[in-house]
């Protein structure tokens, strides 16, 4: 879906503000805490936050310390991420929560200031070339994702947001069709479903097909048979799409239901991991 300029920016303030008040609370032994995303601390979660917008603020990428690098830096997108994780490791949880406060500040003033065709301007993106709206689509999926990380990995609960919960759940989905097609590179012809539901109600189905080898969407109400239909709560589907640790955990509590082709439907939940 192409949000306007306006809705973009609005879900950026609204996940950026909600982390601002929940990390402000937290203690230090919370901050050293282990997370789900591999390889870092709930620390280094906010300062990737705050190295992505400093570089869009047009800061320098900072040198890669290149001993002991975990596993979890698998590309040059990684290796980038990491650079920044690393500097602001020299920082205590409250110092990398002001880095945090003054880089989002700084983003939104300048993202208030953007016309809707600045937003339309080709922009590089980690997935290749898109526009700038694009992009800042990826930057509140990514933002509002490490929200959720920061908020489990400390005891707290997730928070769907209507914003940017929305243009998170759209991207997360758009990913579908790889996992399928190319993933998991499932017989032509076969159809699964997702089913995302949040609390009370179904907030997003989606069917896709495999196709001279390819995953395609298909319409919901096309008369065809799903050949395997994944449930999940919108949290067990963001955990999952982001390829975090505890993922798994969701199959045990009630949060992810399989029909059809039951091992169809686990196999295509365990392979949801998709995002860099």
């Amino acid at each position: 879906m192409n949000y306007t300029s306006s809705f973009i920016v609005a879900a950026l303030r609204e996940t950026w503000f909600s982390l601002d008040g929940y990390a402000s609370q937290l203690t230090e032994s919370q901050w050293d805490a282990p997370s789900d995303c591999p390889g870092w601390v709930v620390k280094d979660l906010v300062s990737h936050l705050v190295g992505t917008e400093r570089q869009l603020l047009g800061d320098t990428i900072l040198p890669l310390a290149e001993d002991n690098l975990g596993e979890h830096v698998k590309n040059d997108i990684g290796r980038v991420n990491e650079a920044w994780v690393q500097a602001l490791r020299v920082l205590d949880g409250p110092g990398v929560l002001a880095e945090f406060e003054e880089a989002i500040n700084l983003r939104l003033e300048a993202l208030d200031a953007m016309s809707e065709d600045d937003f339309e301007a080709e922009s590089w993106m980690p997935v290749g070339k898109g526009t700038y709206r694009d992009f800042m689509m990826i930057r509140v999926m990514d933002s509002f994702v490490h929200e959720q990380d920061v908020r489990l990995s400390t005891g707290g609960h997730f928070l769907s947001h209507q914003k940017a919960g929305k243009i998170a759940l759209d991207q997360l989905c758009s990913g579908l069709p790889y996992v399928v097609g190319k993933r998991l590179k499932l017989p032509e012809g076969t159809i699964v479903r997702v089913d995302v539901r949040s609390p009370k109600d179904l907030i997003s189905t989606s069917r896709v097909q495999v196709l001279a080898g390819r995953g395609e969407f298909m319409p919901a109400t096309e008369a065809a048979v799903d050949d395997a239909i994944l449930t999940c709560s919108f949290e067990a589907f963001v955990m999952a799409t982001a390829g975090r640790l505890g993922a798994a955990a969701y199959l045990e509590d009630g949060s992810v239901e399989v029909l059809g082709d039951k091992d169809l439907a686990l196999k295509l939940y365990r392979n949801l991991g998709f995002v860099i």
